[in-house]
């Protein structure tokens, strides 16, 4: 085994002396790069969809420089709130932009941004002529997606037990399909359906066929009702204390990417099955003014608790998804849960204001158990949370913040700061405080806790680049609770540092070292009680990335991680990446040998895959073994596309996978995708 993993070794490190050259990004890899560098340590399953079909729309509909706005450049991901109006400010002072080298002019633009965000605009003319809803509908998308994946090997809830029964309902394989059309900004609508792995499909509880149905229409009638939404969708107001659904940026490499641009109502094409809004939105905009209605009402699941036959209350929200057991498919759509409210904003010269209102209603009380750390959660029927956000951004500064209050009389505050001093030098800072009695439903924001609740803390960030072919960054990030969360046995205190430098070497070779020191509070059992003990995670990656020739991609990364906790651990990562994209086939490769050896879970590590479109996968690595895999992009013919993804790691210290219904008898677990998209 020793030689084994000597000669891996050596492979690997034999490949990135290869390297000399341009690193000229694909979009797909673009792409690939902009959600890496969003995201750090994501479980799978995160919806992230939503940036993908952004940046994927702007590459087939590049923004016109000369005639966008704040809103559609923050949809880009690649600039900040400085940069953003900084363009703005440029365009509108020195009139239309012509060229992609004009832009180096402008503060904060350096040449790695401008060779990434050439795929995504053009510049065209400052008054463009609209299209109209005739023209549009000529030339509208059509997409249709289909998708399959599952593990090949059976796991324990899909075999039969000792009294004949099996524990999950479907097969071990999840089914998807998504139609969508839109036409330029005045129509889009779309279907999305989808079977998770053990849900029945077409008989038992599905005999409609898919779990799980999405549908939406939206459409613009003029320049007064800018979005009228009819079906399933997204509300993002103020930097998310009171209400931003869906995938939200934390903590990152990205150390100045603290803000947020408020998107207002968005079609939701996922299917995460919780977070999002059934029934209808509409936004009007008057002047510099728009205002947004909103009103949902869903089924969602939850454990109900009985008294004497009869529905007592319910006592958890269930927000897995999955409806294959029995108690899962009684638990689904159990619970009414109705929401209605507005978001409002204002936009001044460099400053906009905003003010947003939910109010959320149950169809049964909402009791939780008697845990402490629920004392301060919500319990009752109903609730509702309001708070009002400002953005203020002019030359290097940007201030933004938001304060907000819930029914309980629990608030939530956060202010930050972006200052730009010049292009080799920027600070970050945002300071937060959530009350424990906070309670809001659909918060989302930077925070340490998924609960924006019972936490106050501190973050300041800092990017320096001291030559042009090296860019440091840094942050620091103190917090604290006041009251017990579901893993402390009381007040809390904790502490993050991370540092990252990045070296653009030459045109094809690029490398970054990256160290990570988390220090916590966490529960451990001594004797009979649970009592807070410090935790460590210390986490030092090296990562190079070289362009070996037009056709061919290589990256290389070792990871070692440090978890001290009780017991102290170490936990090692190696993989090679290759991606091969041919010039004269219409073919994307791209390929993994990772090796992997942690003591235990508590040590693992988490790499960014490669995978099919709009699907993400960010794998933890636990144990020891090898992963591999495969994902192939295939065009045919122009409007047709095709992926197939095959992975499959093989532990070495193990002879069962997983626990429980999930448990698979073995030490290999492979996982199958394909998927086609047409185009029409």
């Amino acid at each position: 085994m020793r030689k084994l993993k000597r000669h891996i070794i050596s492979l690997l490190f034999l490949l990135i002396v290869l390297a000399t050259a341009a690193q000229n990004d694909t979009p797909d890899q673009l792409i690939e790069s902009i959600l890496e560098s969003q995201l750090d340590k994501i479980e799978e399953g995160t919806n992230v969809a939503l940036i993908i079909e952004d940046l994927e729309y702007f590459l087939e509909h590049p923004v016109n420089i000369n005639a966008t706005s704040a809103l559609e450049l923050a949809r880009l991901y690649l600039l900040n709130e400085i940069q953003i109006q900084k363009l703005l400010e440029y365009v509108a002072s020195y009139g239309p932009v012509y060229s992609i080298y004009e832009l180096k002019t402008v503060d904060g633009f350096t040449p790695n941004l401008l060779q990434k965000l050439q795929y995504f605009i053009e510049f065209g003319p400052e008054e463009q002529e609209r299209q109209t809803l005739k023209e549009q509908l000529k030339y509208a998308d059509n997409q249709l997606l289909l998708r399959t994946l599952g593990n090949l090997q059976k796991a324990r809830g899909y075999k039969e037990k000792d009294d004949g029964t099996i524990p999950y309902e479907g097969n071990r394989f999840r089914y998807y399909t998504r139609y969508n059309f839109r036409a330029g900004d005045k129509l889009s609508a779309g279907i999305t359906a989808e079977k998770d792995p053990g849900e029945a499909f077409f008989s038992g509880s599905n005999k409609s066929g898919f779990d799980y149905y999405s549908a939406h229409i939206s459409f613009k009638l003029n320049e007064t009702f800018e979005n009228i939404s009819i079906g399933d969708y997204l509300v993002r107001s103020g930097q998310g204390l009171v209400l931003w659904q869906g995938y939200t940026t934390g903590k990152s490499e990205n150390v100045l990417g603290i803000s947020k641009t408020g998107q207002g109502v968005r079609a939701y094409t996922s299917v995460d099955e919780n977070f999002y809004f059934r029934g209808a939105a509409g936004t009007v905009k008057l002047g510099d003014s728009r205002l947004s209605l909103f009103y949902s009402h869903k089924n969602a699941d939850g454990n109900l608790v009985y008294n004497d036959s009869i529905v007592s209350h319910f006592s958890s929200l269930q927000t897995s998804g999955y409806h294959r057991t029995e108690s899962e498919i009684a638990d689904e759509k159990t619970v009414n849960f109705t929401n209605f409210g507005g978001v409002f904003t204002h936009n001044f010269n460099h400053l906009k204001l905003g003010a947003t209102l939910v109010v959320q209603q149950f169809s049964e009380p909402f009791i939780r158990s008697d845990q402490l750390y629920n004392q301060f959660r919500f319990s009752g029927t109903d609730n509702y949370t309001a708070g009002t956000d400002y953005l203020f951004s002019k030359n290097n500064y940007t201030l933004f913040g938001e304060v907000a209050i819930s029914k309980s009389k629990g608030k939530a505050v956060t202010q930050g700061a972006i200052v730009h001093l010049n292009d080799q030098l920027g600070f970050s800072t945002l300071f937060r405080h959530f009350d424990k009695d906070y309670q809001a439903f659909w918060a989302n924001t930077m925070a340490e806790g998924s609960n924006i609740s019972n936490e106050s803390g501190l973050y300041f960030g800092v990017r320096f680049l001291p030559a042009r072919f090296v860019t440091l960054s840094a942050y620091s990030d103190v917090y604290q609770s006041e009251w017990f969360n579901y893993s402390t046995a009381g007040p809390a205190r904790s502490w993050d540092i991370f540092t990252q430098a990045d070296f653009q070497i030459s045109e094809k070779f690029s490398a970054y070292l990256r160290f990570k020191n988390e220090e916590k509070d966490q529960k451990f059992k001594n004797e009979n009680r649970y009592i807070n003990l410090p935790e460590r995670v210390q986490k030092l990656r090296f990562h190079l990335q070289f362009q070996a020739s037009e056709t061919i991609l290589l990256k290389t990364r070792a990871e070692h991680v440090y978890y001290k906790g009780e017991k102290s651990e170490n936990g090692f990562l190696l993989f090679q990446d290759i991606q091969f994209k041919p010039k004269e086939f219409p073919l994307n490769l791209a390929t993994r040998l990772a090796w992997f050896s942690t003591e235990s879970y508590s040590s693992r590590i988490y790499a960014y895959e490669n995978d099919i479109l709009y699907a993400f996968s960010i794998p933890a690595y636990y144990g020891e073994g090898f992963r591999t895999y495969l994902n192939l992009k295939y065009q045919p013919a122009k409007k047709i596309e095709c992926w197939l993804k095959l992975a499959n790691t093989w532990w070495t210290d193990r002879e069962t996978i997983s626990s429980g219904y999930n448990e698979i008898a073995g030490h290999h677990k492979t996982e199958l995708k394909f998927q086609l998209r047409l185009k029409f």
